[in-house]
């Protein structure tokens, strides 16, 4: 029988990941307590605690303060979250929103962009390097601050390959996306699809903290779902996202884009919400409505759902209503045999009033025990345009890796 030998190095590097993932989850803490609650030695946590200080990656945050006693001092070491910035990509079927941001996302500076589904991908992702370019040198930020760049796409994606290999109503077909980005922005890249990145976002700065198994529906403009299951996203071997918006919810319904029929989707997309509206909208059914498009239906848009959605008008959410039990449903059957211990719902429909009472009723309604409790608002939905491309960045290139990657290549004129 073989035997493998211990690689000192990655023991090294596992050991720094697991001080970086703890103090992300619980802030600064001293250097004994660190020691106590990873079971490594006080030695080891001493001497990773100085080459993190040394790098920039930790800073020492003051005197823990516990009152009379004797014995050393506890000094507090945490993460300086200042000490680099990340290059976010938000794309999405109506806008892009690019951002450069400290690593928790405070120190901020951003500006969206219409998506271009018309264009070349190739040529749209040039654009979007030329305006991510533009914005880094607007800020002064300097090369090797960067500490990587994140894209979140719709759609299944191969992150080990960094691919996108259907975007939604972005593109149709596989597009390298690293590839094609690194000709012009020649820094670390990771591209995950908009749903997971999501997920991974709560991992590092929500719920994921402290819940091991959540599962998240994003509603808007499409629905998308994904599960973290023993604090990792889960991935399934073919490298697709969640399913639940291509779950089947009318028996010989629309072709849906992904091939099949009667999908969740064809009925609870943002545009087929928008068709269904406009198609029912008449003075004597949605008065409100009605008047505030000055009679002009083709005004009832999805890219002005947010507009229009929120007119108080009783005859447009009754033509709603049975969209969103769909979708509560459908959500509902998918907790009972999954049993996460949380479920995180975000996305442009939850911010309408009508929706989320609605939704929250009808959960109820299949289960008691499905209230706002279990049911839960992301409190990152505010953060949604750079806040999971933030997080792929810093969970794969600093917390998982327990360090900083080697120094950007200096890019090409």
């Amino acid at each position: 029988m073989a035997h493998t030998g211990i690689n000192l190095e990655n023991v090294k590097y596992n050991n720094r990941s697991a001080i970086l993932r703890l103090l992300n989850e619980q802030g600064a803490m001293s250097r004994k307590d660190l020691a106590e609650k990873l079971g490594l030695t006080p030695a080891t946590v001493t001497l990773i605690c100085t080459e993190l200080i040394a790098a920039g990656i930790l800073q020492e945050k003051g005197e823990l303060q516990e009152g009379r006693r004797a014995g050393r001092r506890k000094i507090l070491v945490g993460i300086d979250y200042t000490c680099r910035y990340v290059l976010s990509i938000c794309i999405e079927a109506t806008a892009t929103v690019v951002s450069v941001s400290d690593l928790k996302g405070d120190d901020r500076t951003e500006r969206t962009i219409k998506t271009n589904p018309q264009a070349e991908p190739e040529e749209f992702l040039k654009a979007i390097a030329n305006e991510s370019k533009v914005l880094m040198w607007e800020m002064g930020i300097p090369r090797e601050k960067i500490l990587g760049v994140g894209v979140s796409v719709p759609g299944p994606v191969d992150r080990k390959r960094g691919i996108s290999q259907s975007a939604y109503r972005v593109w149709e077909r596989p597009v390298d996306v690293v590839g094609e980005l690194q000709k012009y922005l020649k820094y670390p890249m990771v591209v995950e699809n908009n749903v997971k990145a999501f997920a991974e976002a709560e991992l590092v700065y929500g719920v994921g903290r402290k819940r091991e198994n959540l599962m998240f529906l994003k509603w808007g403009p499409g629905v998308g779902s994904a599960m973290i299951i023993q604090n990792a996203v889960y991935e399934s071997h073919k490298s697709k996202e969640g399913e639940l918006g291509h779950v089947r919810v009318v028996k010989d319904g629309r072709r849906c884009r992904c091939g099949r029929y009667g999908c969740l989707e064809t009925i609870a997309s943002v545009h087929a919400i928008a068709e269904r509206v406009a198609a029912g909208c008449t003075p004597e059914t949605m008065p409100a409505l009605y008047e505030l498009v000055a009679g002009d239906v083709s005004e009832i848009r999805a890219r002005n759902i947010g507009w229009w959605g929120q007119v108080q008008d009783a005859g447009m959410w009754q033509a709603m209503d049975e969209v969103i039990e769909s979708v509560a449903c459908t959500l509902c059957h998918s907790v009972t045999f999954l049993a996460p211990d949380a479920v995180v719902v975000y996305g442009d429909m939850f911010q309408l009033p009508h929706v989320w009472e609605r939704f929250l009723q009808v959960c109820r309604q299949y289960d008691p025990a499905y209230n706002e409790c279990y049911i839960r608002k992301s409190h990152l939905n505010d953060s949604i345009g750079h806040i999971g491309p933030l997080a792929v960045v810093v969970n794969e290139l600093l917390l998982a890796a327990g360090g900083l990657p080697e120094p950007p290549k200096q890019a090409e004129d």
